[in-house]
């Protein structure tokens, strides 16, 4: 072969190598930009719905599919790390959290010097974060903050890490996170956000007051409708629980004036009404409330409205058949509401207390139109959670049948109500005091000496066990004993006060499960109680 011919075989070989590599270049470019611009439209559809669709999963599949194969078939290319960041999102967003992390490790571990390493480090803490494993996540987000404490992705990584925080229930923690938000940024977008996590944070902490401070500083001029009658339904809330009614009732008057969208106006009437249950307008309130059921009839907004309607009747108005009716109708209107489980249950208790009353007095003996009584005080505790009424009630029972067998409980249970519902500790020492001397052979005796053991009167109990012990070995001295150390008792007024003053107190769980009976159970109403009485 002739030189010449040489050299053109040869420029051709080079050429269609050059071409070759070219070729296979674009091909994985084009390959890789498919899979992000699919990932992109997932993304973008995921957030205008707010939740995933079939649609949006088979997106992020084939986004996965796209740059595995681009990794396998192209190991070396200068772009293999795009590809792997790319399939690690993917794989969060199909909730294939540790997938996605491993991807992300890969990163960190093999391409040290990618520009993804920041990103890498936020998706490891936002990985985590999802599978719940939050101090995990907050090393990530520690990490990313010290080693590209001015990177773009820094206030989402401050947002992550005041989130991370919120969910380890380090509170103050979070707040710093978001506060170093508002402190840094400059975007108003951003920094609103900082504010509105911290409002949410004291909202749920039942901080109303620091809520509503946060809440107000949102809306200024410009805000977004949306925005505007989101954080104004929780501003609305938290006037009304912190007896701002007349602010509560114009603020929203004034969304229901510029209100257009149907959906949005019964929150607001619920709102509204609940401004006149501040104001002590119950029959406003209870109009209000009709209203919501007629326009708006077997919906979420109905059954809140029957179960405000019966929380008035209850614990404002004292009605309890009125009350029992309106609780019996929630899960009617909206079997997946909130209120529907302990709407029946209050139901059902106010249908057995009344049935109690109608049968008080027809009771037999005395003891048993105590022990009639005491139930029904104990439904109004333990299920109703009317506190003022179960106490007035067992109160009732003591005065009207003091040597019934079921005195001595009614007598533990006003001590406890005092001790752990008022906190009123010197009235419990004094009330279980009472109890021990009065029934000091009763079991309930000797529940009422370990809650005295509890307050950190060690002394009183001393006296009173040996009052107790001596009762039970000599029933036909107790007179003559109950007198001795009844005057020594009660001359140790000013010191059991001293004593009581410095013991916190809370639940004993151990110490009630060994009293009968214990009319005190895990409050499961209260939050909705509380949201009805607000």
């Amino acid at each position: 072969m002739k030189l010449s011919t040489m050299h053109a075989a040869c420029k051709i070989a080079v050429a269609s190598l050059i071409i070759g590599a070219s070729f296979n270049s674009c091909a994985y470019f084009n390959t890789l930009y498919n899979a992000r611009k699919l990932y992109k439209e997932a993304d973008k559809a995921r957030e205008k719905s707010g939740g995933d669709s079939k649609e949006q999963r088979e997106k992020y599949k084939h986004v996965v599919e796209k740059c595995a194969r681009l990794i396998q078939d192209y190991p070396k290319s200068r772009w293999v790390d795009d590809a792997i960041f790319l399939m690690g999102m993917a794989l969060v967003r199909q909730e294939e959290y540790d997938k996605g992390i491993r991807k992300f490790v890969e990163i960190l571990t093999n391409f040290p010097e990618s520009g993804y390493v920041p990103q890498a480090l936020y998706w490891l803490s936002l990985s985590h974060f999802k599978k719940k494993d939050y101090n995990q996540a907050l090393s990530f987000t520690e990490r990313f903050l010290k080693e590209y404490p001015k990177n773009g992705l820094r206030y989402q990584v401050l947002f992550l890490g005041g989130d991370i925080k919120r969910e380890l229930e380090d509170y103050e923690g979070a707040l710093e996170f978001y506060g170093r938000v508002a402190d840094v940024a400059s975007k108003k977008e951003i920094i609103d956000e900082a504010r509105l996590k911290s409002a949410e944070l004291f909202y749920a902490r039942r901080e109303w007051d620091k809520a509503a401070a946060g809440y107000e500083k949102l809306l200024g001029k410009g805000i977004a409708w949306e925005k505007r009658y989101a954080v104004s339904l929780s501003l609305g809330d938290c006037y009304t629980r912190t007896g701002k009614c007349r602010e509560a009732q114009l603020l929203f008057d004034g969304l229901l004036a510029k209100a257009t969208a149907m959906q949005e106006i019964p929150p607001l009437l619920l709102g509204r009404a609940a401004s006149y249950v501040c104001m002590d307008s119950l029959g406003r309130a209870l109009a209000v409330y009709d209203q919501v059921v007629a326009k708006y009839p077997k919906s979420t907004f109905s059954a809140e409205a029957y179960y405000r309607t019966g929380v008035i009747y209850h614990e404002k108005l004292d009605s309890l058949k009125a009350a029992q009716v309106a609780f019996s109708k929630v899960g009617g209107e909206y079997a997946s509401s909130e209120y529907a489980v302990v709407s029946l249950e209050k139901s059902n208790s106010m249908n057995r207390l009344l049935e109690l009353q109608q049968s008080a007095g027809g009771a037999g003996t005395p003891d048993q139109a105590a022990e009639q009584r005491l139930m029904a005080a104990e439904i109004q505790l333990t299920q109703l959670d009317n506190v003022p009424l179960a106490l007035a009630s067992y109160e009732s029972m003591l005065d009207s049948f003091p040597e019934a067998a079921a005195a001595p409980k009614a007598a533990y249970a006003i001590a406890w109500i005092h001790q752990y519902k008022l906190n009123e500790k010197d009235t419990a020492v004094t009330r279980y005091r009472s109890l021990i001397e009065r029934y000091p052979r009763s079991p309930q005796a000797k529940g009422a000496l370990f809650q005295l053991g509890y307050l950190g009167v060690a002394d009183l109990k001393g006296r009173l066990s040996a009052f107790v012990d001596s009762a039970l070995a000599d029933t036909t001295s107790l007179q003559k004993t109950a007198g001795v150390f009844g005057d020594s008792i009660r001359s140790d007024t000013t010191a059991v006060r001293n004593a009581v003053s410095a013991v916190p107190v809370s639940p004993d769980t151990t110490g009630r499960a060994r009293i009968e009976p214990p009319p005190i159970s895990p409050d499961t109403t209260g939050r909705a109680r509380e949201g009805g009485a607000g």
